[in-house]
């Protein structure tokens, strides 16, 4: 009996001890929140290797060029909108005449091993820029040239330019001209600077630092004084592949979580994996139609009438909705949307056929003979549509040629090398039409590619164009420091720009960005260029901890500022 007793006392003891552990267990798991913690590493798949992780010589590489953002400072910034805030310099100045700007750097800037950076290193590496023996752009190293710097003291520098130009300061950005460390490449002359080895051990003064580099990654762990807020991750690792393919294969294994560019033709299979988070910011740039206002084998292209009855007969829509889904959004001016400069309100040539065959019957460019192509005084509306032989500008003037048969004219399409369409076509101008992609970083400034003196090959107005009031307006914009009188004429400039057409601005480029749902918090907003993928970073976390109600509480309240 008594052992009967005591085997239901221990039964009853047994479901006690359960019961308050199901109790404490439901306790811990209603008091408790998950919350980020600090540690892990992020790893992204890059298509290429990195070779010169230096800011005088990173513009030629995709990978050296994000880099290069994330080691090294320029004078100045973009942020969010496209403005132009400090970086290295605390503050900047600009004459009434637009010619010489005085740049004030901060008190606090230093380089990775700890030395101020100072005017010496400025100087030292504009002149650089302009030393004949280094392979800087030949656009970048035209520019430096025409500037004189001066140091006023170890914070100030001068730079006088030849001529006025008020967009100059644009160019101080590290997308432009990062700052080198003078006392770490002095030792080198600028013949062999493509030869150190501090072109893959970089000291740099940037948010993140080089740990380490060989043939498979590269590791950046991010500086202490480079960001506002510790960053949750403890680095980020670039895994260099051979195609984006890979990346995507790469990531299905778990053994990458981040691609550094979805492209195009990959985008479908990118959406359709579970585990692959996709983020989409437009780039500063635009695509666009050039034509060769001058070309004897087209010489309807000089026509306006033409041109504009051209542009009303591309379907924009149906391209990047059906052609080429997700590589763009519809464009309408050279100039970029959101920024301080563009009109609104200028002329559009939204998709209208009928619009187009009324305007090219009036210019007197009729089919007379039947066969589906207009003609006028013995001239044929035929001409050769030029691309980069990627596969989605193959598609994308493909397209434009279906739709433009169907007014009448004749577009063959050709795809050529991309180094090719630049070299034995843009600057021969030996082409009638041709497809390229314009990046357009900074100032709107568009006297480079539409003023009358920039006619190839020297310069990068391809089409020809010739407009002496346009030219007056963007004379006048590079001369003047009040941004209202430079707005004025800017959207003067695309008033004249959307009316004569020297080209057709079709859609404004997308980025497509890809990263792992093991890693959270991530965004992006908008991109001056991909690195600033990396803008959100010290928010993205990997793991995390849990903490009671009550911590989380105490955590909080000890961050609330007094």
């Amino acid at each position: 009996m008594s052992r009967h007793i005591r085997w239901q006392a221990t039964l009853a003891l047994l479901g006690l001890l359960l019961i308050g552990a199901l109790l404490s267990y439901a306790t811990y798991s209603y008091t408790t929140v998950e919350i980020p913690a600090r540690g892990g590493v992020f790893v992204e798949g890059v298509v290429g290797n990195p070779q010169y992780i230096n800011p005088v010589l990173c513009q030629y590489n995709d990978v050296d060029r994000d880099l290069c953002v994330l080691v090294f400072n320029g004078l100045l910034r973009y942020d969010e909108r496209g403005d132009l805030q400090p970086d290295l310099a605390e503050s900047w100045e600009a004459s009434p005449a637009s010619d010489v700007f005085t740049f004030t750097l901060r008190a606090d800037a230093r380089w990775h091993d700890g030395l101020r950076i100072t005017a010496d290193d400025v100087i030292f590496t504009v002149e650089l820029f302009q030393d004949p023996d280094l392979p800087v752009l030949p656009d970048l190293a035209g520019l430096w040239r025409s500037v004189i710097p001066t140091k006023v003291d170890e914070r100030t520098v001068v730079f006088a330019l030849t001529q006025p130009y008020a967009a100059f300061p644009d160019y101080t950005t590290i997308r432009w001209f990062g700052v080198l460390p003078k006392h770490y490449w002095q030792r080198y002359r600028p013949g062999d600077l493509t030869q150190a080895q501090l072109n893959t051990q970089p000291i740099g003064s940037g948010p993140f630092r080089v740990t380490a580099v060989d043939s498979q990654r590269v590791r950046l762990e991010p500086v202490p004084q480079g960001f506002p807020t510790q960053p949750m991750l403890e680095a980020i690792e670039f895994r260099f592949f051979g195609d984006y393919t890979a990346i995507l294969a790469a990531i299905e294994r778990g053994e990458v979580q981040g691609i550094s560019r979805v492209p195009p033709e990959l985008l479908a299979q990118a959406e359709a994996m579970p585990n692959l988070q996709l983020f989409t910011s437009t780039l500063p740039g635009f695509a666009m139609i050039l034509f060769n206002l001058t070309s004897p084998n087209a010489p309807f292209l000089a026509e306006p009438t033409v041109r504009q009855a051209l542009a009303y007969g591309i379907n924009r829509q149906h391209l990047l909705d059906e052609v080429i889904p997700g590589l763009g959004v519809p464009a309408d001016s050279p100039i970029l949307p959101g920024t301080w400069a563009y009109n609104p309100d200028i002329p559009t040539y939204p998709y209208d056929p009928a619009r187009a065959r009324a305007l090219l019957d009036e210019a007197g460019w009729v089919d007379t003979d039947g066969d589906g192509v207009r003609e006028k005084n013995g001239v044929v509306m035929t001409m050769t549509l030029l691309s980069d032989d990627a596969p989605t500008s193959a598609q994308t003037i493909q397209a434009i040629a279906d739709d433009w048969a169907a007014l009448g004219v004749r577009a063959v399409p050709q795809a050529v090398s991309f180094a090719g369409l630049a070299s034995d076509f843009l600057m021969t101008r030996n082409f009638t039409a041709a497809l390229i992609i314009q990046e357009y970083l900074g100032d709107p400034d568009p006297y480079p590619l539409w003023h009358s003196t920039q006619l190839a090959p020297n310069g990068q107005n391809f089409t020809g164009w010739q407009n002496r009031q346009a030219d007056i307006v963007m004379e006048q914009a590079r001369i003047t420091t009040d941004r209202n009188l430079r707005r004025q004429l800017y959207e003067e400039f695309q008033v004249l720009f959307a009316q004569d057409v020297p080209a057709i601005v079709l859609y404004y480029p997308l980025y497509v960005y890809g990263v792992s749902t093991a890693v959270k918090d991530v965004e992006i907003g908008r991109l001056n260029e991909p690195a600033d993928r990396f803008r959100t970073f010290p928010r993205w976390y990997m793991l995390t901890e849990k903490m009671t109600r009550v911590e989380r509480r105490t955590l909080e309240l000890d961050k609330w500022p007094e």
